[in-house]
């Protein structure tokens, strides 16, 4: 059951005791939302996030007619053989068994990179992009397009997460009110990272809590990717094969 008391001083000791007197090395506790951060604080780490969501809303999930998810990964360079590199000895690695990738050429200093395994499962894209910043030591940018009807940003730099944006925060889900607000693009890093216009960061890169308060996906990927500086943000893997001098990675 969860913990929704606040780690104090009495707390802590009375749950240190109960773990000697049972001969425990370590405490465990599940905190709920409210208290999670004061436990991390307390010296807890997380091992394990438990998620729920109420039947009737996953039967109309499932029975939903969604539209298909993409996106891109666009890397901050002109060295198109490094990032060929990464693709390929990333993707093989990632479970789902990839058909292909694309690499683009250098356009206005980003290399674009489309996988059709990434396109399936959104988390693939998240994890190809992390590494080939990672590895690169490089900004990289996801940009995508889920279930047809809403657009994710999320700028990595060196591997970590700078930035992230959702353009209906809760479209998947409720969530606490400081992840809805993290959820929103900074202007500040983004223009850091990508030479964007603050001003029109924050005029076209918004969040909504509904679908019908921001124009429609394709449409709104379409002015991030513009607003951002890069090309073929309105692309997933499919429509890449079709990119002018773009190098096709075939897989068996």
């Amino acid at each position: 059951m969860p913990i929704d008391e606040q780690p104090s001083e009495d707390v802590l000791r009375r749950l240190v005791e109960d773990a000697q007197a049972r001969g425990d090395d370590s405490v465990v506790v599940e905190a709920t939302p409210e208290t999670a951060d004061a436990w991390r604080r307390a010296g807890f780490s997380e091992r394990a996030r438990i998620l729920e969501a109420p039947v009737a809303a996953l039967e109309h999930r499932l029975g939903d007619e969604r539209g298909p998810s993409f996106g891109s990964i666009h890397v901050q360079t002109d060295d198109v053989d490094a990032v060929v590199r990464g693709v390929r000895q990333f993707v093989p690695r990632m479970p789902g068994n990839s058909q292909g990738s694309v690499v683009s050429p250098p356009r206005n200093g980003w290399v674009t990179v489309y996988d059709e395994l990434a396109d399936r499962e959104p988390e693939m894209l998240r994890r190809l992009a992390r590494e080939l910043s990672d590895r690169m030591g490089a900004v990289v940018l996801l940009l995508a397009v889920e279930e047809g009807e809403v657009v994710r940003f999320v700028l990595f730099e060196r591997g970590r997460v700078m930035d992230e944006y959702l353009s209906v925060p809760e479209h998947h889900g409720k969530l606490p009110p400081g992840d809805v607000i993290a959820l929103s693009a900074n202007p500040t890093v983004v223009a850091r990272l990508t030479g964007a216009n603050p001003a029109d960061v924050r005029r076209v890169i918004r969040t909504g809590k509904r679908l019908e308060d921001l124009a429609p996906a394709l449409e709104l990927v379409t002015q991030v990717a513009a607003v951002l500086g890069v090309e073929g943000g309105e692309l997933g893997y499919a429509d890449a094969l079709a990119v002018p001098r773009g190098l096709i990675l075939p897989r068996a």
